[in-house]
């Protein structure tokens, strides 16, 4: 039986193969680690009865991000194109799933994280980190809600939504000006907090003797459990964010699954790291009270200073998101492109080799989506649509291996 639709596999792959294993592994580690690792163990520890059920959540979805990796880097090694989920669910399904799945990708997943890690970063990192700089001199740091625009019309837009945007302008252009430049970006923005985080989370936990971590609170429900692991699944989200960028990945029958599988393992290992962390300092009830848990922790133990310090970490480590997200992004629509399924002109790329035009246009949408605030809506359903493009592209794992069990050879004998 042959397989439904094989468009995707385009020869004309012009990108230059430049990312290297660091970078595989950054990309990964960077798209995972986000906002998402401080503020989800408080929502998970006022949803659940005590640590036990705590861990066992985030080793529950550990297990299913490492699964999904382990079937993407299958899907990456037997096609190592741009692309990502739009090019397997289309080998596998046919094209109107993956048409689908490529617009909920491009249109509502992409923009929308892109719209969800700005905004933030321009809301509450930056002011802290402005305060700290200008504070000594007597300069007010800009009051980023202050500025409206349009108020007579019921059009308000401030300045938290200005810095955001521009955000996404300037990694756009970064990402425009070459492959080799944003991976290299990618990999400061990740490796550096990493090392960071985790040397303050075994310092931190030489402070505390963890008497208060295993205090329980109320029983929890089926509900109770469905949010915490809606919430934890988000913070692992990430963990295939390489395969979108697999047309430039050297080497990819060894730096993908190095990439996704090894970069998912490290942030396991630093998520369930930074737990005990949080528990041990505040203690389960003290956590469950926890606004964001790096800013608490830090406010325990160290007051400004550490607070300032968390505050320049998880900014690092959101622009490394930000950065890693609007690769992947730009690549669906050139893969969409390419199809005929958006206009082809955003398959074209530059003398780098990088869709730019794909680019710009993603970033045309983030930040309309960032202006108008509709990213905020959007959000509701982005862990949702993750989940279902996600298990779709696991599932054409086994659709693949079903109907062309010699496509897979390569990637099994290994």
């Amino acid at each position: 039986m042959s397989s439904p639709e094989r468009a995707s596999e385009e020869p004309h792959e012009a990108s230059p193969r430049v990312i290297g294993a660091l970078s595989s592994v950054a990309i990964v580690v960077g798209s995972m680690l986000g906002i998402g690792i401080f503020l989800t163990p408080p929502i998970v520890a006022r949803e659940l009865p005590s640590a036990l059920p705590f861990f066992g959540i985030w080793v529950i979805a550990a297990l299913s991000a490492l699964g999904g990796a382990t079937a993407c880097a299958a899907l990456g090694v037997m096609m190592p194109r741009a692309g990502g989920d739009y090019i397997f669910q289309r080998r596998a399904y046919g094209p109107t799933v993956a048409i689908a799945s490529g617009w909920v990708l491009f249109g509502a997943v992409f923009a929308g994280s892109i719209g969800a890690m700005s905004v933030p970063v321009a809301q509450f990192q930056l002011p802290v980190l402005l305060d700290a700089l200008t504070g000594p001199l007597g300069v007010d740091t800009i009051d980023l809600s202050a500025a409206v625009m349009g108020a007579d019309s019921g059009w308000k837009l401030s300045g938290t939504q200005l810095v955001g945007a521009g955000l996404v302008i300037l990694f756009t252009l970064l990402n425009a000006l070459g492959t080799r430049v944003a991976a290299a970006v990618q990999t400061a923005l990740t490796t550096v907090p990493m090392l960071l985080l985790t040397l303050a989370a075994l310092v931190a936990l030489m402070f505390s003797d963890g008497s208060t971590a295993i205090e329980a609170s109320a029983n929890a429900t089926t509900g109770s459990w469905m949010t915490a692991y809606s919430a934890v699944y988000f913070a692992f989200a990430g963990w295939n964010a390489l395969i979108y960028v697999a047309g430039e990945v050297q080497k990819p029958e060894r730096n993908l699954p190095l990439g996704l599988v090894g970069g998912t393992v490290e942030t396991t290992a630093l998520y369930l790291l930074l737990c005990t962390c949080f528990l041990f300092i505040l203690g389960f009830g003290g956590l469950a009270q926890a606004g964001e848990a790096g800013t608490a922790v830090a406010s325990e133990l160290g007051g400004q200073s550490a607070q300032v310090l968390v505050t320049g970490l998880i900014a690092t480590v959101l622009l490394a998101s930000i950065n890693a997200t609007i690769m992947g992004g730009g690549r669906v629509a050139l893969a969409m492109a390419r199809d005929g399924v958006l206009w082809r002109g955003f398959a074209k790329t530059n003398a780098q080799g990088v869709p730019a035009r794909a680019l710009w246009l993603q970033a045309l949408w983030a930040v309309l989506l960032i202006l108008t605030g509709s990213f905020e809506q959007i959000l509701h359903l982005v862990s949702v649509a993750m989940m279902l493009v996600g298990s779709l592209t696991v599932a054409s794992l086994f659709v693949i291996r079903r109907r062309e069990p010699e496509a897979l050879q390569a990637y099994d004998s290994k």
